[in-house]
């Protein structure tokens, strides 16, 4: 699970490092005094739609543990972060800038769309830098730039391309505008979001959905404005196609009458009868706390309340477990409260920054131990004698 989410978060963030070195090599400072919000970038059709606001997330101990401190790239590194500049292929641009570019990410906003080549995602972000620092990034960067860049002007933005190597639908792109706002993605999706920061199609804003699931993440008491803030939908199509590949292991009838039934099935019609899924983070400063909030709706009241017993369930068995309450995660469990409101599910869960930061370091240390990188643990013999 830790692989697969690194690998996500590493094409999020080599993402942010493109359209950050984009900004540095073509001007971006010259607009910095306009405002641009990463969201409008975000077309309304997209399948999910994260927004992450770094400025505060930088003041949080999970900053340091995930992203590494915001010193200059030459200066001393006692540990490698597992989302740092060079565990995401950016080293060099650190190393030229004489500082981390993803600690000048202010705001950024993730989109997937609900249809498109797997992995497929386009990025949004602002940055701020001084004319100084930007000075120093395009002298260091004058002559490493490889292959053949175009430009050209689309709408409001600076679109930056590489006019050599791959298909025109694969290549990678960068946009700049809107004072600070950078967009990267690929093909018809990257087009997409330059028509929706541009007004010219709707955004986010105008996805009845999303916006329902957002407002009501952020409409309790101190969720105003969360660090982090996720929506994604299920359409009806992928669930059904989920069940057709699941195949035997569902039973046929009306879903409602499984979800009800109980058992395995029972949960199994629950949970693909889950229509959103939102998140909120609040990553507190050093000494304070790490809140989130999960919720989810549901076709039916029926599903919803199968999809609560397993996370009852399963918040039993994690309690239970010796390993996890060692690692320094047992306040975080005894932490969770399950509410079901007819078809909406919120869970919610916190444990202190600090504490929470020492944990994930700690089991990151452990994994590193156990895993040595570019190292393999050797498979037993075929036959190994049984120990005494």
């Amino acid at each position: 699970m830790l692989s697969a989410l690194s690998q996500r978060a590493r094409v999020v963030l080599l993402g942010v490092g493109g359209a950050v070195a984009a900004f540095f090599l073509f001007g971006g400072a010259q607009h910095r005094s306009a405002t641009g919000d990463p969201i409008d970038a975000v077309p309304r059709d997209s399948f999910l739609v994260a927004t992450v606001n770094l400025a505060e997330l930088r003041r949080s101990p999970l900053y340091e543990v995930l992203l590494g401190k915001d010193s200059p790239a030459r200066g001393p590194k006692a540990d490698v972060p597992v989302f740092g500049a060079r565990a995401l292929g950016i080293g060099k641009l650190a190393d030229a800038c004489g500082f981390d570019p993803l600690s000048r990410v202010e705001r950024l906003a993730v989109a997937v769309p609900e249809e498109g080549d797997k992995g497929e995602l386009g990025v949004a972000a602002r940055v701020t830098v001084t004319r100084a620092e930007l000075s120093t990034c395009t002298e260091n960067l004058a002559g490493r730039r490889g292959g053949k860049v175009a430009t050209k002007e689309v709408g409001d933005f600076v679109v930056v391309e590489d006019s050599a190597g791959a298909e025109e639908a694969a290549r990678p792109r960068l946009a700049y505008g809107h004072g600070g706002l950078l967009v990267v993605g690929r093909g018809a999706w990257f087009d997409a979001m330059l028509a929706a920061a541009d007004g010219k199609k709707p955004g986010t804003r105008d996805a009845a959905a999303h916006v329902a699931m957002r407002s009501s993440l952020t409409s309790r008491d101190g969720w105003r404005s969360p660090t982090v803030l996720i929506s994604a939908l299920l359409p009806r199509s992928l669930r059904d196609r989920l069940k057709n590949e699941m195949g035997a292991e569902l039973p046929g009838g009306d879903e409602h009458a499984e979800a009800s039934s109980g058992g395995s099935h029972g949960v199994m019609a629950g949970v693909l009868g889950v229509s959103g899924v939102g998140l909120a983070l609040r990553a507190g400063g050093s000494g304070g706390s790490i809140d989130a909030a999960v919720e989810l709706v549901c076709d039916s009241e029926e599903g919803c309340a199968a999809v609560e017993k397993l996370i009852l369930k399963k918040r039993l068995d994690w309690s239970k477990e010796l390993m996890l309450r060692m690692v320094g995660l047992g306040p975080l469990l005894d932490s969770i409260e399950v509410r079901r409101d007819h078809a909406r599910i919120r869970v919610t869960a916190g444990a202190s920054a600090d504490a929470l930061a020492s944990t994930i370091d700690r089991v990151l240390r452990l994994t590193a131990r156990s895993s040595p990188r570019g190292e393999t643990v050797p498979a037993p013999p075929a036959s190994a004698p049984p120990p005494p």
